[in-house]
């Protein structure tokens, strides 16, 4: 017998050997998923029955998975995600997303949902709009109807400050559609100065890459779709006939965009620079979905990981702002499979980051374990080497994802235990048999963290969960501010899915990030902070941050803290490097940090069913900021009071009407002007509101648009409040500065008929009668002026005992200045009026 024969021999063997093996683990690996399967709870079965099916798999220490679907009494069952029939079209499947975020200042976070329309090829305007919706506070929303009409094929939506104003931002993509609105104090508008390339724009992310304190975009580019044209073709995905036009692979990968934020474009826009080649992060062959911005090796620079579909994923590592480094393989995270949604968080509180990747059928999710402390104990060469390693299937994540396709998925501590549990909402791409076809709903995952041992699925014991969808984006929000995380689901078979959290059992604290943006302003929202919370002996990671799919959850930072009654230590790396300790947090709290200020400050909040105790300490904020303006002319502290007042009740006038004064007093009138603009909107009957708001947009008007704004305003609160003279006057100074003379001394005539007291309409009389040439008739005004004031009247800046509380609050108008520095003589006109008169010429000039 030869060598060679005997070799062959052997190697059939082994051959034979292994292809048995394998043939058994596949076999074994069946039987366990179908030994595993949940079982869903059928409706009318008793929760008892539940809790023994499931007491087989998930240990007793787990929590009851108690949640709600409040989706109707809350206000969002009237929104739909796609309106119309499929026509089988990739661009319709894959949408679409939502986003948390607090749009309008008041302390709690709206939402706005993205539609994914309706059929390619039917008229925009018979799609399904996407829809902001206000939260009012009480745990219900409305749609925002000043939110421009828009009706795309949309995909995802983030809020950023782009602008470092302090108010959120909103672009949302979409197939051929890429779109930026600049909050304006609470009002959001298209800004028409954003141009984009055409593409099928899936996935946005914003975050300070290179820490110059203005927010970048990165934007996620998925196929180069092309509508079908003629025969209808067929393709196979794992033995299933699928339509062409349904299959990624079908289309050539887009590129992917990097948007740097330059700052300001000099014309009210903002200069952005596309710069994905220059820094390397193109991913030209990746059909990406979902980027995420996260510090995974921990330098305090922000890297980008990219979910692609079919195609490699992408790690770029942040080399200090100046490049990125291409380390998906090195890190052994560039995998090939169907890649959607991404979570990051440290699963085992071992003190470094993991991430979690939901994935197509047949593919299971991946949970991949950060290697970065284990690597930098070992020291040496391998100490500054970021990998992970793929821990999906013996930590319980991997076997069962098999028959689903996952989408939106989020990392949170749900039951507040101290440990990161996970949710992702499953939905297929497989069409049913139906005419039209339709798409095969599934139960959404509901994993809570065992002690970072092992994920269990509570889903099936959960209906909201356990109730079958056509699942796309997933974000968190505590939404009704009670101290859990809340869930919102959109399903592209229906429309969004608001979920109650009543499963939390431990102790919790929120944080809420103020950062300073370029302006060196306290205006940002900490996007890509990191936080480390030491409670009770653990050590707890939390960022400001996320991607989901195509959605954004709160940057309200929320922390599990089981039984511990306080944060002892907590600190925080701001988004541009500097680090703060603050300590002594209580629990049950929500609390508000300043990058450079060394107190915490505990806000106030109510949650919205507890009704009594929130009106009770509403008034005690309120009558506290009222003393505090009033008696103590204290407006500083006034307006802390005023805003913690607000957050209890976003909806009280008198509350922001008298912030907006406060601000004016102290000088912050753009403060002042957004407070009451908000004022204007929700209380359309208010016309203090327009009256104060026209004369500090005058006061401090820039240009002739804003003395226009001014005139509108006040024309709104006349016509309110006919009798006000303050409104009629003020109006008419606005006139004058416009250069109407003649409609402005028709309109001080009026004043002065119906209102002797009003002594600035007589001297602004007086100054147009010098005007027209007429001397005598300016001196007998200026004498009437001067009686209007009364016997005690004193110029501006002669301060009687007691008038400081009661000259802050006096009436303004733009030409106050000029008439209440008068001395009360009426001597030479052309002495009394030469300070307007050069006022108003320069104005003109």
């Amino acid at each position: 017998m030869s060598r060679i024969g005997r070799r062959r021999r052997r190697l059939r063997r082994a051959a034979l050997l292994l292809e048995a093996a394998v043939v058994l683990a596949l076999i074994g690996a069946v039987a366990g998923y179908l030994a595993s399967r949940p079982e869903v709870r059928r409706p009318g079965e008793p929760l008892e029955e539940i809790t023994s099916k499931l007491s087989a798999e998930v240990p007793p220490s787990a929590p009851p998975p108690h949640w709600r679907d409040v989706t109707a009494e809350a206000g969002l069952d009237g929104f739909v995600t796609f309106r119309g029939a499929r026509t089988s079209q990739l661009p319709e499947d894959m949408g679409a997303g939502a986003a948390w975020g607090d749009a309008d200042n008041d302390g709690d976070d709206d939402l706005f949902l993205v539609a994914a329309g309706g059929p390619v090829d039917a008229p925009p305007e018979s799609w399904a709009p996407s829809r902001l919706y206000e939260n009012r506070g009480d745990g219900t929303f409305r749609p925002v109807a000043e939110f421009p009409d828009l009706r795309i094929i949309g995909m995802a939506a983030a809020w950023g400050d782009a602008d470092g104003d302090g108010w959120l931002d909103l672009v949302v993509s979409g197939y051929k559609t890429l779109r930026l609105y600049r909050n304006r104090r609470g009002r959001l508008e298209p800004d028409p100065s954003f141009t984009a390339p055409e593409g099928y724009w899936a996935g946005v992310a914003w975050g300070d890459f290179d820490r110059d304190r203005d927010l970048d975009l990165y934007v996620c580019g998925y196929v180069r779709y092309l509508p079908p044209s003629g025969e209808r073709r067929m393709s196979q995905q794992y033995g299933a006939a699928v339509p062409f036009t349904l299959n990624p692979a079908s289309y050539e990968p887009e590129r992917n965009l990097l948007l740097r934020n330059d700052g300001p474009d000099g014309e009210g826009g903002i200069a952005f620079t596309e710069v994905a080649a220059l820094y390397g992060v193109s991913n030209p062959e990746g059909r990406s979905l979902s980027a995420l911005w996260h510090d995974f090796d921990d330098d305090g620079w922000l890297d980008l990981y990219v979910a692609n579909d079919i195609s490699d994923n992408a790690l770029y590592l942040n080399r200090g702002g100046e490049t990125f480094d291409d380390a998906g393989l090195a890190a052994w995270v560039a995998d090939y499979r169907g890649a959607m949604g991404l979570a990051a968080g440290d699963v085992d509180r071992d003190g470094d980051d993991d991430l979690f990747v939901s994935h197509w059928v047949a593919q299971e999710n991946a949970l991949y374990s950060s290697r970065l402390r284990e690597m930098a104990a070992a020291g040496g060469v391998a100490a500054s080497r970021l990998t992970f390693s793929d821990v999906a299937a013996p930590l319980g994540l991997g076997q069962i994802a098999l028959p689903m396709v996952g989408w939106g998925a989020e990392l949170a501590d749900l039951d507040a235990d101290g440990w990161l549990d996970l949710v992702v909402a499953n939905g297929s791409t497989f069409e049913t048999d139906d005419d039209p076809p339709r798409l095969k709903p599934q139960p959404a995952f509901l994993f809570w963290n065992e002690a970072g041992r092992r994920f269990h699925d509570l889903a099936p014991a959960s209906p909201p969960f356990a109730t079958p969808r056509v699942g796309r984006g997933l974000a968190l929000s505590d939404y009704d501010r009670d101290g859990d995380l809340d869930l919102l689901l959109v399903d592209l078979g229906g429309g969004a899915v608001l979920l109650a959290n009543d499963m939390q059992r431990g102790n919790w604290l929120e944080v809420r990030l103020r950062s300073r943006t370029a302006s060196g302003e306290p205006h940002g929202f900490g996007d890509g902070a990191r936080l480390v919370a030491e409670a009770g002996g653990a050590v707890l990671r939390r960022t400001v941050g996320g991607a989901s799919y195509l959605s954004q959850s709160s940057r309200t930072v929320h922390f599990g803290l089981g039984p511990a009654e306080r944060v002892d230590h907590l600190r925080v790396r701001w988004p541009g490097g500097e680090e703060q300790l603050f300590d002594r947090l209580e629990a049950n709290a929500v609390w508000e940090l300043v990058e450079g200020d060394p107190e915490a400050r505990r806000v106030e909040v109510v949650a919205a069913g507890d009704e009594r105790a929130r009106v009770t300490a509403f008034w005690q904020r309120q009558r506290a900021a009222m003393d505090a303006m009033k008696r103590d002319g204290d407006c500083e502290r006034a307006i802390v009071l005023f805003r913690q007042a607000l957050e209890l009740d976003p909806e009280h006038e008198d509350a922001r009407y008298y912030l907006g004064q406060c601000l004016a007093a102290t000088g912050r009138i753009d403060e002042a002007l957004a407070e009451l603009m908000i004022l204007r909107r929700r209380a359309a009957h208010s016309h203090r509101a327009d009256q104060q708001w026209g004369v500090l947009r005058a006061i401090s008007a820039a240009s002739r648009a804003d003395l226009e704004a001014a005139r509108d305003a006040l024309l709104e609160a006349q016509a309110l409040n006919a009798e006000e003279t303050g409104a009629l006057q003020a109006l008419a100074e606005v006139e004058l500065l416009l250069g109407d003379e003649a409609r402005a001394e028709e309109r001080l005539h009026w004043v002065c008929r119906t209102n002797p007291r009003a002594a600035g309409a007589f001297f602004l009389r007086a100054y147009l009668a010098w005007r027209r040439g007429d001397e005598a008739a300016s001196r007998a005004l200026l004498e009437a002026a001067r009686d209007a004031r009364g016997p005690d009247w004193k110029p501006a800046g002669a301060v009687a005992e007691g008038d400081v509380a009661r000259r802050m609050h006096r009436e303004r108008s733009p030409l106050a200045r000029f008439y209440q520095s008068w001395d009360g003589g009426a001597g030479d006109p052309a002495q009394v009026f030469a300070p307007l008169a050069r006022h108003l010429a320069a104005l003109r000039s």
